[in-house]
């Protein structure tokens, strides 16, 4: 019952009421007032219920609002978990680790042709750039951390990372275009256009 919008807080140690009442705020209120303000309205009683409102756009500016805080650089291309792995390298405060970097959803592990595209491209040394946008794609959406992108990228060239973009001469840096692909949260590739391009085999994939 503590918690129930316009109830009285109470005390864990006395049983009775502390004064604070649990108290709704708009996105605005939060972003504009300070904290010293807030736990003055909270300490009234004013019986308003604020609805539920789903809004990206509010998502987006607390996010950038906190980004501003940090003094993190950031774009209108800058997709929210992009954001939010940079805050957390600022802040150490937030771990994305159980998702993926491009939205809401759960990990996607890569898939059995694409890891099979990385062996073969690992043995013959080479990769094209389409390709490359494939595993790239891939192991973002995997939840790979740069430092493991990039190894992938190095053992297929097996050479100076040079200005490919790809990966970099220090593991623990991302090629431009890895860097790239987070921040514009782009999704991997459709088992329709893996199957175009000839790395799904279609019904004999384990992937479709």
């Amino acid at each position: 019952m503590r918690r129930i919008p316009n109830t009285e807080y109470i005390s864990k140690i006395t049983g009775e009421g502390t004064g604070i009442w649990c108290t709704q705020f708009t996105v605005e209120e939060i972003l504009k007032t300070s904290i010293e303000e807030l736990y003055a309205m909270a300490e009234e009683e004013n019986g308003r219920i604020i609805p539920p409102e789903k809004s990206a756009k509010a998502q987006r500016n607390f996010v950038e609002f906190v980004c501003d805080m940090y003094e993190i650089k950031h774009t209108v291309s800058n997709g929210i978990d992009y954001l939010l792995n940079k805050i957390e390298e600022a802040t150490g405060s937030i771990k994305l680790f159980s998702k993926s970097t491009l939205g809401n959803e759960f990990i996607k592990p890569p898939r059995k042709c694409v890891v099979e595209l990385i062996e073969r491209n690992i043995q013959r040394g080479h990769s094209s750039h389409e390709e490359n946008n494939v595993v790239a794609f891939e192991l973002i959406n995997g939840g790979w951390s740069d430092r493991d992108i990039s190894f992938v990228f190095k053992s297929i060239y097996n050479e100076p990372a040079g200005d490919w973009g790809w990966y970099s001469d220090d593991l623990n840096t991302a090629g431009r275009h890895i860097g790239t692909i987070r921040a514009k949260a782009i999704n991997r590739y459709s088992v329709d256009k893996l199957i175009q391009l000839g790395i799904c085999k279609g019904d004999k994939c384990s992937c479709t």
